[in-house]
């Protein structure tokens, strides 16, 4: 198993401290070697004391843009808003420049390609597409990540970096990054916690689940 993930495992009791210093250092070791930095990051339960822990440390954060990478279509003033929720806890407190999916005023499929837009004017590129200094992802029982669901079309979009995807199983939409822009990332932070999690993950190398495509980048906080 050690081959395969490069799990960081702590208690319960710590998880949110220790996963939090794990992000500060990171974050500050990729400020070391660029001017600006962006990062992608997901909303969630788990992350959220975590992204509320890492404002008591001392980043720079003006030198950091944050983007999604996904969003319910809800307007950000919603209790279901992962931005709005994000945007509560974390964004308000730091000096950084930070990226919602959803505009008022016009079509959630607009949304998608104008966030899209953004980013490719805005994140530096590898190989001819952005590439995210690092991605902050989470993970469902069902082995999605991003609004990447099992069965849906997102899973083989092959261009487009942003898609508005529909989710048969949760009856809605929501706006996503595909993997052409996840995979092309430099660094992936997966939060996770629970056996019940861990053990989807691992099943996921047979199971062929969304999460799946992912395994060889990612680096994984565990509970």
């Amino acid at each position: 198993m050690k081959e395969i993930f490069n799990f960081k495992t702590y208690n319960s009791a710590d998880f949110v401290d220790k996963s939090a210093l794990e992000l500060k250092n990171i974050i500050q070791i990729l400020l070391q070697d660029s001017d600006t930095i962006s990062i992608a990051i997901s909303g969630g339960s788990s992350p959220l004391p975590i992204y509320k822990k890492l404002t008591d440390y001392k980043i720079e954060w003006n030198r950091i843009f944050f983007f999604l990478v996904d969003e319910r279509c809800v307007s950000i003033s919603e209790p279901e808003s992962n931005y709005g929720n994000i945007n509560n806890i974390f964004f308000k407190k730091i000096n950084a420049v930070s990226f919602s999916m959803i505009e008022a005023g016009i079509s959630f499929k607009q949304c998608a390609d104008n966030y899209e837009r953004k980013i490719l004017e805005s994140v530096q590129k590898v190989k001819n597409l952005p590439s995210f200094d690092l991605v902050i992802l989470g993970m469902g029982l069902d082995g999605h990540i991003a609004s990447l669901f099992p069965n849906t079309k997102a899973l083989n979009e092959k261009e487009a970096l942003i898609v508005l995807n529909d989710i048969p199983q949760l009856n809605t939409q929501r706006i996503t990054m595909t993997y052409p822009l996840l995979m092309n990332s430099k660094k992936i932070v997966m939060i996770i916690k629970g056996k019940e999690k861990k053990k989807v993950l691992i099943d996921s190398l047979t199971n062929k689940l969304p999460v799946s495509v992912l395994i060889p980048k990612l680096d994984i906080l565990l509970n």
